[in-house]
Formats: structure tokens, sequence, C-alpha cells
């Protein structure tokens, strides 16, 4: 009997005691749901972060292929690029309004810094970053040397009658000479139709064969017919189609290089009339340097004074220089890509502005998407 009892009395305690645990794990349930605070999404963020009725004002000016400007069927400014897609995809993730209002590039930093504008499409640099904000760089690339390529006729004649073209062109004759002196001396005997018996005339034969030979022309009037000549003729073959590609290379090099298509050094400026735009990451460059140059207001402006003679360079950024030089000047400039003092492409922000955080994030993520290859592909331009 007393064993009974105790067997309930045990049931009962551990009914009580799942009881009591349900109603603890319940009430901590509550507790911790009543102390949580929920995340918001990136978009809730931005738009917290601004009033909803705001219209963010965006400035940019055209600078190919980041910012390109055209007009439309109805006189309208319409406005494409590399940042301006861009910009339109993060605005349309984070659900911000915004219009776009064009402003003189060197005027955007003083109205972010009072309030006429909310973002402006632009490159940091380490004195703009004490006057304002700058989300994470998108692009960076470097300076570029614009010089005109010179092809007029005299630059021709010049380069064809240069020490090192006549130089080449010297070798070449004596390599000729002597393969066709061994080829007459296997042919001449037994091959004197095609190879005179006269040294002078039968040499200048062989001349005339290894020449069209290693040209691959072969006219087919002369062959080789002795074992020896025929030897000779597959080791010349071999060798000419390799003589043949360095000729090439080299005649091109000196051609261009005579023609004032080669590399400009930085050095090289100090002596030259050259252009670049003020307060822009080229003339902080060119100020280091102590390099002195002629102001212009666009980058379109410089490639036009030095399609037009009126400056011997334009240095600015390399990707807009190709870009114009491939739109609107139909590469007729040289553009040289110096691989230094690098300017990058962001977006610049009131101080402290509030959207920083959540366009920085935006930005990343658009980064990282597939598709943000095939736009650089599609709006970059090719070097020269």
């Amino acid at each position: 009997m007393k064993a009974e009892r105790r067997r309930v009395l045990v049931r009962t305690m551990r009914r009580w005691f799942y009881s009591l645990s349900a109603f603890l794990t319940c009430l901590l349930l509550i507790l911790t749901s009543s102390f949580t605070v929920a995340q918001p999404s990136k978009n809730d963020t931005a738009n917290a972060l601004i009033s909803q009725e705001k219209t963010l004002i965006v400035g940019l000016s055209p600078v190919p292929p980041f910012v390109i400007k055209s007009t439309n069927t109805q006189g309208n400014a319409d406005w494409d690029g590399i940042g301006v897609q861009l910009w339109r995809e993060m605005a349309y993730e984070l659900n911000l309004d915004y219009q776009w209002r064009e402003v003189e590039y060197d005027q955007a930093i003083a109205q972010l810094q009072s309030g006429d504008l909310d973002v402006a499409l632009m490159t940091a640099t380490a004195p703009r970053e004490q006057a304002v904000d700058f989300t994470q760089s998108y692009f960076a690339t470097t300076l570029g040397i614009a010089t005109p390529r010179k092809q007029r006729l005299w630059e021709v004649l010049k380069a064809v009658f240069s020490p090192q073209f006549l130089q080449i062109c010297l070798w070449v004759s004596i390599i000729l000479f002597v393969v066709g002196l061994l080829c007459w001396l296997f042919e001449h005997n037994s091959n004197d139709d095609m190879y005179h018996q006269s040294p002078i005339k039968g040499i200048w034969d062989g001349f005339w064969w290894a020449g069209v030979t290693m040209t691959t022309i072969g006219y087919g009037d002369k062959a080789p017919q002795t074992i020896g000549g025929r030897i000779l003729a597959m080791l010349w073959m071999l060798v000419a189609m390799g003589l043949t590609a360095s000729l090439t290379a080299s005649i091109t090099s000196i051609l261009l290089l005579d023609q004032g298509i080669q590399p400009i050094q930085v050095q090289q400026l100090k002596t030259m009339q050259i252009g670049s735009i003020p307060n822009s990451t080229a003339a902080r460059y060119l100020n280091l340097e102590q390099i002195q140059f002629q102001p212009f207001s666009t980058p379109a402006a410089g490639l036009k004074a030095v399609d037009e003679g009126e400056i011997e360079a334009f240095v600015d950024d390399t990707t807009t220089l190709q870009t114009l030089n491939k739109n609107e000047f139909n590469r007729l400039i040289w553009i040289e890509d110096t691989g230094i003092q690098a300017s990058h492409y962001t977006f610049a922000l009131p101080d402290n502005s509030p959207l920083q955080e959540a366009l920085n994030q935006q930005l990343l993520q658009e980064l990282s998407e597939p598709d943000w290859q095939a736009m650089l592909k599609r709006y970059l331009p090719k070097a020269n």
C-alpha cells in the first residue's frame, strides 16, 4: 500500500515538474521576444534615414564613359554611362527617388557642402575627402597622355630614310646576297636556263630568287633543281618565315617611332606645351612634378586642342581620353597609358550623410554581380 502511494506521489510530482518547465519556457520566450528588436533591411534603413517625400538631387557632369550626355528627341538631356547605370541600379534596390542635375565639375564639392546636391558622381581625392564623404570606389583608372598622330607625307618619308630603317635594309640585302650566291653555286652548272653562267648575272638571279622566296611571293620563274639547291631552298624557307616576322615587327616599330607615335615619358612633359583640367587628379600630379600646363574646362576641349596643334599633349584620365578619342576624334589621337596616379570613381556625399552606409552596402553588392563585368565590357573602349 505504501509502495502504491509512493508511485502515485512520484507521478504527481513529475506532472507538476513538466508543467512548471513548460510554463517557465513560455515565459522565457515571451520575455526574449519583448526585448528583441527587429533588424531593418537595407531598404528600410535608407528610407528611414531620409524623408519619404524627399527627392535626392544627384549632380553629374559629362566624363565619358562614366557619365555620357546625349540629347533625346524632345531636346532634353539624356544620361548614360557606367556611373549613371550603377546609380540607377542602386537607387532602384534602395527605393530612392532622385533627379539629375548637371553641374560644373569643379563646383560639385561646393554644392554638396551647401546642400544643393545630395549626391555627386565624381572622383575621390585626398583634398576632396577633407570636404565631403565618399562611397567605396567602383572603378580605378590611371593617367593618360594624348598626343597627335603624325601621318603627314614628310613624316613617312623621314621614317623610310631613317638610319635605323636603312640599317635593316642593308642587313637584309647582305643575307639575300649570301643565300643567292649559294643558290647560284649549286645551280649555275646544271640549271643555266634559270641561273646564268656569268657570276654577276647568276648571283643576281639567286638574289632575286632569295627575295621572292623570303616574302612568300614565289613567282615560279626561278626554282632550284639540284639536290643541294633544293636543300638550300627548304632551309631558306624555314629561316625566312622567322626572319620576315622579325623584320615586320622591327620596321613597324621604327616607322611608328619616327612618326611621333612613341611612348611619352612623364619627364618629357616638362619640355612640352601641355594641357590638363584644373583641380583634377592629373593636375594635382602635374603640380607635384612641377610641370606647367594650360587649363581646359573639359577633356574634349583638351583633345580638340591637341588635334588642332594648339598644344603638344593633354594629360587626363586614360579611360576618358580613350573613349573620347574613339567616339569624337575617330582615333586620330594617340593615347599613352602612364600606369601611374590612379583615379578612383565613386559617389560623393555631404559630410556625415546618413545614406553612406546603405549606399556602400548596395554598391559592393552590385560590384559582385555578373552583370557588372558585362557592363564594363560594353562601355570601356579598347586601347588605341
